[in-house]
């Protein structure tokens, strides 16, 4: 490649005629230049060469004619022959850096695009640098805790170690259930379950996930709830974790994890199918009001007191029911329909008991109790119409301090409509007691409609 005449751009002279958009061959040994680096390229012999390739040192050092202005290379020497003098030309100045990342993308979205990178350095006598290249996109955003699925496989990993099988014996034969270990210390660990899977037991006998087998102690049990706490004579056990059920939504996906039929750690999935729905179990003085989350998992029986869990691993539910095409003597098992209380109640219950259990040693002295909350009515059960008729209230009770007279019927409580005394029940017990609620009635004789502050009463939830 041979050497170029180049024109000086010193804003204080002028190019020769003929050189204002393309410059002519000069004498000697040089070859033209075109302009074109004016607009980021440098012709060079013929070639184009990007702005950006040129390094920050690239410089050319020319002898500039006294007379004509001509500008040639210099000799390899560095000396300019006589007439001439030395220039240095700094065709550009440094390229600009590239520019920064992107921002993150959110929740699993792409990152943008960076911004440009900054201008470079202008050369003494070059032009500018261009700027940098485009920054390059930024990570892929972390998505909230909430969505952050785990795969079947990995809750049950994630869950078994945690869930155990109850083997019942009572005066008339056996059963068995499930449940989950909830607290542990050194020494002991409690074990949350179905009220109805240790009811009436003479012996208690829990199987971890290992196969070691303990004697289970039952620590107390709430009939209205349906739920239990079983202790075993052994610490540093592996502890399930609570979820939220306040925030399950239907459509979530769930495993239920249990010993149906007997057939310990055996783990199904589906999803949450309804909510609030109300569940009533159990004979006379015994009832049992669920505000259950209805499942699509498998629930069979020896499913019960195990847990339900969201797809973080979290439980979310107790197992406790299930509907069947069977007669009342035997049953179909699953069909879709499986019922399970939630965790929100099963947390304040449990705790309830383990806390006012008396434990001396490694012996259940007493039995811990628990607490419900209260309306302060009674329902009439003759009622025909659509929601809970008052028959009467309880002197001091939340309903008559509220000023709600009897023979109102119960409409909606906390704006969701209750349609009969079942559904009044089950939506009452699904606060802690001394909660503030809202409750919508027809007043008696035409008197119209009316919403009422109530604040809830409490009393020991297995007493009458």
């Amino acid at each position: 490649m041979s050497p170029e005449n180049l024109v000086e751009s010193d804003s204080s002279m002028k190019a020769p005629s003929g050189f204002r958009r393309m410059l002519s061959r000069g004498a000697g040994n040089g070859a033209k230049v075109g302009a074109g680096f004016l607009v980021g390229a440098l012709l060079v012999g013929g070639g184009a060469f990007a702005a950006n390739t040129i390094s920050s040192t690239n410089s050319i050092n020319a002898c500039v004619n006294n007379t004509s202005r001509v500008i040639t290379i210099a000799p390899t020497s560095g000396k300019c022959p006589t007439g001439t003098r030395a220039l240095t030309w700094n065709i550009a100045g440094p390229q600009g850096s590239v520019g920064p990342a992107g921002p993150a993308g959110t929740n699993g979205a792409p990152g943008s695009a960076g911004s440009a990178g900054p201008t470079g350095a202008t050369g003494a006598q070059g032009l500018a640098g261009v700027a940098g290249n485009t920054g390059s996109a930024g990570s892929a955003g972390s998505t909230s805790n909430s969505s952050t699925s785990l795969s079947v496989t990995s809750i049950a990993n994630a869950l078994l170690p945690s869930v155990v099988s109850i083997a019942i014996t009572t005066r008339t034969g056996s059963a068995t259930g499930s449940g989950s270990i909830i607290k542990t210390s050194a020494t002991s660990t409690f074990i949350l379950t179905n009220n109805h899977v240790i009811s009436g037991a003479t012996k208690v006998t829990v199987e971890l996930e290992d196969g070691t087998e303990l004697e289970g102690q039952i620590v107390g049990f709430d009939v209205a709830y349906d739920l239990a706490v079983v202790m075993v004579n052994q610490g540093n056990l592996p502890v399930a974790n609570f979820g939220d059920s306040s925030k399950v939504v239907i459509g979530e996906p769930v495993v239920a994890i249990g010993s149906p039929l007997g057939l310990s750690g055996t783990v199904t999935s589906g999803i949450i199918s309804s909510l609030d729905r109300p569940v009533t179990t159990g004979g006379t003085g015994s009832e049992t009001y669920i505000n259950a989350l209805q499942t699509d998992a498998a629930v069979n029986p020896g499913n019960s007191g195990g847990p339900l869990v969201n797809a973080q691993s979290l439980i979310i539910g107790v197992n406790s029911a299930i509907a069947s095409l069977g007669s009342a003597t035997s049953s179909t098992g699953s069909i879709g329909l499986g019922f399970a209380i939630p965790i929100n109640q099963a947390k304040r219950i449990s705790s309830e008991i383990i806390a006012t259990a008396k434990i001396v040693g490694a012996k259940v002295t007493l039995a811990g109790v628990s607490t419900r909350p209260l309306l302060g009515v009674s329902f009439d059960t003759s009622y025909a119409g659509s929601g809970a008729k008052i028959y009467a209230l309880t002197a001091g009770g939340g309903a008559e301090m509220a000023g709600i007279p009897v023979n109102s019927v119960i409409r909606a409580i906390d704006g969701k409509n209750t349609k009969d005394n079942i559904e009044a029940i089950v939506r009452i017990r699904s606060y802690d007691p001394g909660a503030s609620i809202k409750v919508t009635v027809d007043l008696p004789n035409s008197g119209g409609s009316r919403t009422f502050t109530v604040t809830l009463g409490s009393a020991p939830s297995n007493s009458a």
